[in-house]
C-alpha cells in the first residue's frame, strides 16, 4: 500500500531537483530507507567548492521544536556524509514555485563578519531563505546546454 506521506515528500524531492538543475546538475536523490541516512539530495557542490546535504520537507511544522529538531537530523546527516554545508528545504504549503519554498540552514552560512569565520555553529542558530535567494547566495553559475 502506498504511503502518502511519503509520496508528497518523494514529489517535493523531484521538484526541488528539477528546479535547482541548471546550478546543480549533478545533483540527484539519496536513496531511501539506507542503513546511514546521509539526507535528501546529493551532488550540490556551491561556487566555493563546499558539499551540501539536502534534506527536504514537505509538512507544516506544529511547532518551532518540530523544525528544529529536523534541523539537527538535516546536520546530523551532513556530519555523516561529510559535506561542509547543509540547509533544510520546506515546501509552503499551497506554493508551486519551488522558488518560493522556505530553505532553513545554519547562521554561520549566512553571516559574514569582518574578523573571520564565524565560529559558532549551534544547530539551533537558523536562518531562512527562499530558494530563489539560496541560489542566489550559493549556487555556481547556470549550466548552459545547448
Amino acid at each position: 500500500m502506498a504511503n502518502p506521506s511519503k509520496d508528497k515528500g518523494d514529489r517535493a524531492e523531484r521538484a526541488f531537483i528539477a528546479h535547482i538543475a541548471p546550478w546543480f546538475p549533478n545533483a540527484r536523490r539519496g536513496k531511501a530507507g539506507a542503513e546511514a541516512d546521509l539526507g535528501d539530495i546529493f551532488g550540490c557542490r556551491d561556487r566555493d567548492g563546499d558539499d551540501w546535504t539536502v534534506q527536504v520537507a514537505d509538512r507544516k511544522w506544529r511547532s518551532h521544536g518540530e523544525l528544529l529538531a529536523k534541523a539537527h537530523q538535516a546536520a546530523q546527516q551532513s556530519e555523516r556524509a561529510g559535506t561542509a554545508c547543509w540547509c533544510m528545504v520546506v515546501k509552503r504549503p499551497g506554493c508551486s514555485d519551488v522558488g518560493d519554498w522556505f530553505v532553513w540552514l545554519p547562521v554561520w552560512l549566512v553571516v559574514d563578519t569582518n574578523d573571520g569565520p564565524w565560529t559558532i555553529q549551534a544547530v539551533n542558530d537558523l536562518a531562512m531563505v527562499t530558494v530563489r535567494t539560496w541560489l542566489a547566495m550559493f549556487a555556481p553559475p547556470p549550466v548552459v546546454t545547448t
